[in-house]
């Protein structure tokens, strides 16, 4: 009876609660040991860590940065440890004061932490727009993952698919059906991630004019959705959206109005009326109504989506 109760009582602890330990261990290590032992290096990772995790960036940040130049003193500038923590440090910063972090931190050794940089710098590309520097990274990702575990690891889908993003549609096609491949056989043909996939692969297919080619891949999109996430989760409402873009394409105008609403009402009930997403929907939905000859309907809708 005991244990039960004790994991209940920590199941109800605020996690902000527990900052003060990981601050007084930090302090403790730093009596201890100095400033530039390895030890205060990982008490002073953990706060950071820890402070991440609870969406104080500021005070992460702080934290991230004692660890990595403790790491620079005790290991090495170059070292695998700092390299490490200093992908940590990158993830807590922001705007520019993050690419440079995330720069040095892509030239470790150690392949996870290369990857994960060149993604975050690639993310980054993209988030400016500037879809040639984004589709350097992810190349750079792609061939660090495909050097460390094969060309048919299972993180090799989410880099393709990333990378698809940003190059133009007829590149992408090859690259997303790729990415079915390589993910049916590392997590099976009904993963989840394959019904994302799915859906960017129906969008490439319909911008070069495949649009029965695309039917079929919003529409397997959606049954995998269906039959694992369920026909209500606001990823289908995604599958959803490309399947009535399709079927638009191919004047099913019934159906595709019938999937532009269901998205719609799955998001708003998910995230609420002001949310991207429904917004997003809203508009969906108001540029299809008007593009068909409702324009009373349309701009109730747009004005919704205000």
């Amino acid at each position: 009876m005991l244990l039960p109760l004790i994991t209940a009582m920590f199941l109800q602890v605020d996690p902000a609660a527990l900052r003060p330990v990981y601050e007084q261990a930090l302090e403790r290590r730093r009596r201890e040991y100095g400033a530039a032992d390895r030890r205060t290096a990982q008490a002073a990772r953990d706060l950071g860590l820890f402070l991440a995790g609870i969406g104080d960036a500021a005070a992460a940040r702080t934290a991230l940065a004692e660890t990595v130049r403790i790491d620079e003193q005790a290991f090495g500038a170059d070292a695998a440890e700092t390299l490490a923590d200093v992908a940590e440090l990158a993830a807590v910063s922001q705007g520019k004061s993050a690419e440079p972090l995330w720069k040095r931190a892509s030239a470790a050794e150690d392949a996870g932490v290369a990857i994960r940089s060149w993604m975050a710098l690639g993310a980054m590309r993209s988030a400016a727009l500037d879809r040639a520097g984004a589709s350097t990274f992810y190349r750079k990702a792609l061939a660090r993952q495909e050097e460390a575990a094969g060309a048919d690891s299972p993180a090799i889908p989410s880099i393709l698919e990333a990378l698809a993003k940003v190059v133009p549609a007829r590149e992408a096609i090859p690259l997303l059906e790729r990415a079915l491949v390589v993910g049916r056989a590392a997590q099976g043909a009904h993963h989840p991630s394959n019904a994302v996939i799915e859906a960017a692969l129906a969008t490439s297919l319909l911008a070069v004019g495949r649009v029965d080619d695309a039917l079929k891949a919003a529409a397997d999109a959606l049954a995998i959705d269906q039959a694992t996430i369920g026909i209500g989760h606001p990823l289908a409402a995604r599958a959803m959206v490309t399947l009535a873009q399709v079927l638009e394409a191919q004047k099913q105008t019934q159906r595709a109005e019938s999937m532009y609403r269901m998205a719609l009402e799955i998001d708003e009930s998910a995230y609420g009326p002001r949310h991207a997403r429904t917004v997003a929907d809203l508009r969906a939905l108001a540029k299809f109504l008007r593009e068909n000859g409702r324009a009373a309907e349309a701009a109730e809708l747009e004005k919704r989506a205000k």
